[in-house]
């Protein structure tokens, strides 16, 4: 069985279901393959700038994410998008580094989904940044020379590209969790639901 994650580095909602992510993954790491498609929410024409109006935009919905995960948004994201309204926000970026990761190191994919979320919601770094990526790379211990020859080509910028359409396939709306199973796909989560509802789905596939 695969599950298969749906989502996008700057969607408030995929760092608000964070915890599911993480604990999903150590549950079920021995059982299931996990794969990650990014959705590109926002890149080409959607690219935006983070302006004030994204900043109200952010912290209206960020409000709401707080309210029914439980989550918290970190003191130096709140600090990077009131202050820094230069700044372009690009989901082909982050999702590249993302596909790249998918590639190079596989067992690691979830982690490192997981540390690009908390590295703009918690910590508030700019994506960007090729370092944002390569302070995630030496935590994991996975090889930057070599994450960043790909992550520089053109030819993963159009995988990337491929990506997106991958994931639109699946689902439009971010996070969606699927399992596959016997060329069946089954919808685990939408949105937000709680872990031991998550869990007992895919339980429930597994038997």
């Amino acid at each position: 069985m695969k599950i298969i994650y749906v989502m996008d580095p700057i969607c408030g909602w995929c760092y608000g279901n964070i915890d599911n992510t993480v604990r999903l993954f150590e549950d079920f790491k021995e059982q299931v393959e996990f794969e990650v498609l990014p959705g590109g929410m926002w890149s080409g024409a959607n690219t935006r700038i983070q302006s004030t109006a994204m900043m109200n935009y952010f912290l209206k919905h960020d409000a709401s994410i707080t309210h029914h995960t439980g989550v918290l948004f970190g003191s130096a994201y709140l600090d990077f998008i009131k202050n820094r309204h230069d700044v372009v926000l690009d989901s082909e970026i982050p999702s590249k580094a993302i596909v790249t990761v998918s590639m190079i190191a596989p067992n690691q994919i979830m982690p490192f989904v997981v540390e690009v979320l908390k590295a703009r919601f918690l910590h508030g770094k700019d994506y960007n940044l090729d370092s944002t990526y390569t302070e995630i790379l030496a935590k994991l211990q996975i090889n930057e020379n070599q994450f960043l020859n790909f992550f520089k080509t053109n030819e993963f910028k159009q995988m990337t590209q491929d990506v997106f359409k991958k994931a639109a396939s699946y689902a439009r709306s971010y996070p969606t969790m699927l399992a596959e199973k016997d060329d069946q796909l089954y919808l685990l989560e939408q949105g937000y639901l709680p872990y031991e509802e998550l869990k007992a789905r895919v339980v429930s596939l597994l038997k």
